[in-house]
């Protein structure tokens, strides 16, 4: 029986795949937005929601989701309302979530493999269920991209523009929120707590060296990330190191790649 043959790892190779593209979809916004960081603070945040999970003894993808889209609406809310500086607002999440993690596991003593799983990435444990959230979380990222794509390129230049234009910026906001914090958790199997940020920043960080149009950014930021990740399991498979880390390397390369070439047309119309 082929590799490839074993149900398990297509399950993990799927999830990996379509959250590589939803991420890198609600990426770009963010990145926009100066909330690049947002990743690192909801993925950490979320390591309070999987102990928790873990002691309460609850499906864990479940209920972090929840826990985590509710962060992240609190988060956003902190920063629109309060008028805190965004960077404040998700270091203090980034460390309430670590601190309660480590609070939660050192009092009940239950620090075992499953905790490791998800600081670390296991796409070769990814349940039915597990895989029907990254579709479901898929499917509506890609309709909300499509169908407010305009709207969130205004918002994304001038919140205040769009705003005279008719165009509901705090709904938006929080609905992009919510669904990248959603994205973040479904990443966590794929490269673990620690290195799930990396979807949403590196892809996106990558394309904006490179383009010249917001489409065109938006597209190449998902076909690098779905590359990153396709090259990653392969090499990951291939050489028998961890998913995660050959995954994110690859998106490492590809922003070294990108960086490279455009200092190369720098330098060629600077002398030529």
């Amino acid at each position: 029986m082929g590799l490839f043959e074993y149900a398990f790892l297509w399950k993990g190779i799927l999830s990996a795949v379509f959250v590589s593209i939803s991420t890198s979809l609600v990426g770009i916004f963010l990145l926009m937005r100066r909330l690049s960081l947002l990743g690192a603070g909801l993925s950490h945040a979320a390591f309070g929601g999987i102990a928790l999970a873990v002691v309460l003894n609850v499906d864990p993808t479940i209920f972090t989701l929840i826990y985590t889209v509710l962060a992240g609406m609190l988060l956003e809310f902190l920063i629109e309302k309060k008028g805190l500086p965004a960077d404040t607002v998700i270091s203090l999440f980034f460390s309430f979530g670590v601190a309660l993690a480590i609070l939660v596991l050192g009092i009940t003593q239950n620090l075992g493999t499953n905790i490791y799983s998800y600081l670390f990435g296991s796409i070769l444990t990814v349940s039915s269920t597990e895989l029907y959230a990254v579709i479901i979380t898929f499917l509506v990222t890609t309709i909300f991209v499509g169908l407010y794509y305009r709207s969130l390129m205004l918002i994304s230049f001038n919140e205040e523009i769009a705003a005279l234009r008719g165009v509901p910026v705090k709904l938006l906001n929080y609905m992009l929120v919510m669904l990248a914090s959603a994205n973040i958790i479904l990443a966590i199997k794929a490269v673990g707590l620690i290195l799930s940020a990396s979807f949403i920043a590196i892809p996106p960080m990558s394309s904006l060296l490179v383009t010249t149009s917001f489409l065109s950014t938006l597209a190449l930021s998902v076909s690098s990330s779905l590359l990153a990740t396709i090259l990653g399991i392969s090499i990951s498979l291939w050489f028998d190191i961890p998913p995660s880390s050959a995954i994110v390397l690859c998106m490492i390369v590809i922003f070294i790649l990108f960086s490279l070439r455009r200092f190369l047309i720098t330098l060629k119309r600077r002398f030529l």
